[in-house]
């Protein structure tokens, strides 16, 4: 078979060729760059992916293999993450805020036997507890040990030819996207080659990209959603990915006029910053096309200001990473250029080949007739096929085809969705999940902490913050400073509690649950 008819034939499609496609169409096109620093074409891009692709062949790294990713935003992480997908090994992605302790769990739960790594991670690797399992590590940073292989000098020993075998199956694992769960310990979100293919399609679509898009990425590459839910339908695009080091309002203004860019992404913490800036310095931004707010649910009138500043520009959108991190629902420039009611409290329609059901305690479908109130559930080509070794978590969450999102909301006649509560129990503070139970999990571990709970309390900047009630065996043991050394070593910033209060007990109803409302 040639590879012209291997890049046309759906069955040996998989998400690599994406980067062979566009080398192919445009190859001296920029596939993606740092904002202030160096970029790599489509062509450079093919062939680095190569590289490192067929570097881990040659490492006695396999095909079905899980291989991690534990780095701040950089190229190279893109060209690890994408050589996996080239030689049909599958992705584990580390968050880059976590602690060893984190990191551990979801090491040693996909069984990774090769870690890339950076200099703002080296520590943190040098401190897991197990390691064993990891035959091969390869840094992009100076700081180094005997054990660990340098990126360059290891790209530079594989051939810049296609690895083989380079067609997965459309139903092979392509990544393991860690979320966290109600037991307190991540889930890996099984996402195969024909799940990411599926929210590549949907979100050019959802997100109203243009052929040959640009657009500023200053989220965390190492979050689960970004790649798959923009990096890869970029490429499919032949656009171009300009990545920031970190978040920072002001400049990714500045870069979204200064690069023309089409498209981005703003969480919903800074929605104020943005739009102060944007009218302050009298920017049009004539380039953007859209902007996509999603990562939380943003307060109502901070929506409207940022359609008073943008215009129809905005995507309001509703998704999650068990549906390959994209979006389930978007909304359109029309409901906004319409000032459709109620669309500033909606997160839009379903995006296209998705389907949205609202469901009661028992399983019975409810009527979407914009008052009744239930279970989300979804059905799309996207989803993951469940939970990577924890077939009582699948069975639960995905049945009969359809996702269980745990979400609760109401859907109106016309099909928009209405978002009420993200999840029970979750907080989402500045963007990032917080399972409560991730928090709790460590503070029960702590000598003299009989019991614990975690709620989310509204903050200001954050939108969300976790505040912790613990109940101790005496008045003085463990202290106040006892108990947040212990979460500043074992929690990400993110996570830890914002404020610990001491209590004699913990509300609790018949059932002997906690009653975290009374405690909100």
């Amino acid at each position: 078979m040639t590879t012209t008819q291997t890049l046309l034939n759906p069955a040996a499609y998989n998400l690599g060729s994406l980067v062979r496609i566009g080398a192919q169409r445009a190859p001296n096109r920029i596939a993606i760059r740092m904002l202030d620093g160096i970029g790599v074409t489509y062509a450079e891009l093919d062939d680095n992916t190569n590289r490192i692709a067929n570097a881990m062949l040659g490492a006695g790294i396999s095909s079905g293999d899980r291989v991690a990713i534990w780095m701040e935003n950089d190229i190279r992480y893109m060209e690890a993450y994408l050589a996996c997908l080239k030689a049909g090994m599958v992705v584990v992605q580390c968050n880059v805020r976590h602690t060893s302790f984190e990191a551990q769990h979801m090491l040693d739960d996909s069984g990774a036997v090769a870690l890339f790594i950076d200099d703002s991670t080296a520590e943190r690797v040098e401190a897991l507890e197990n390691r064993d399992s990891i035959r091969l590590t390869v840094t992009t940073g100076a700081n180094r040990d005997v054990a660990t292989r340098g990126y360059e000098e290891f790209s530079a020993s594989g051939q810049p030819t296609p690895p083989t075998p380079i067609s997965p199956a459309p139903d092979d694992l392509a990544v393991l996207a860690y979320t966290s769960g109600t037991t307190g310990l991540a889930k890996g979100a099984r996402l195969t080659h024909r799940s990411l293919r599926s929210i590549v399609q949907t979100n050019q679509v959802a997100n109203r990209y243009s052929i040959g898009s640009t657009q500023i990425f200053a989220l965390s590459l190492s979050s689960s959603a970004g790649i798959p839910a923009h990096v890869l339908p970029h490429l499919a695009v032949g656009g171009t990915t300009i990545l920031m080091s970190n978040f920072d309002t002001p400049r990714l203004v500045d870069a979204i006029d200064r690069h023309h860019a089409t498209f981005t992404t703003l969480p919903g913490p800074p929605i104020v910053d943005f739009c102060t800036i944007v009218r302050e310095q009298g920017l049009t931004l004539p380039s953007l096309q859209s902007l996509l707010h999603g990562t939380a649910k943003a307060p109502e009138e901070h929506l409207e200001l940022l359609v008073d500043a943008i215009g129809p520009r905005l995507v309001e959108g509703w998704g999650m990473t068990e549906n390959s991190g994209g979006l389930v629902a978007a909304t359109s420039a029309l409901d906004y250029s319409e000032r459709r009611p109620g669309i500033f409290s909606s997160t839009g329609r379903s995006v296209p080949e998705t389907v949205v059901r609202l469901i009661d305690e028992h399983g019975n479908k409810l009527p979407h007739d914009g008052s009744s109130v239930g279970q989300l559930i979804v059905r799309s080509g996207s989803l993951a096929d469940g939970y990577w070794n924890n077939e009582e978590a699948s069975a639960k969450a995905f049945r009969n085809g359809w996702y269980h999102t745990g979400d609760v909301g109401r859907i109106d006649e016309e099909g928009y969705i209405e978002v009420l509560d993200r999840r029970t129990d979750l907080i989402i503070s500045g963007g990032m999940n917080i399972y409560p139970s991730e928090i709790e999990r460590v503070l029960l571990q702590i000598p003299g902490v009989i019991e614990c709970a975690v709620v989310g309390v509204h903050h200001e900047k954050w939108g969300s913050t976790p505040v912790a009630y613990v109940v101790r065996a005496s008045d003085v043991s463990p202290s106040l400073g006892e108990l947040e050394a212990v979460c500043r070593r074992q929690l990400a910033s993110y996570k830890q509690p914002s404020r610990i209060e001491f209590t004699s007990t913990l509300p609790r109803n018949v059932g002997g649950k906690v009653m975290r409302h009374r405690l909100r």
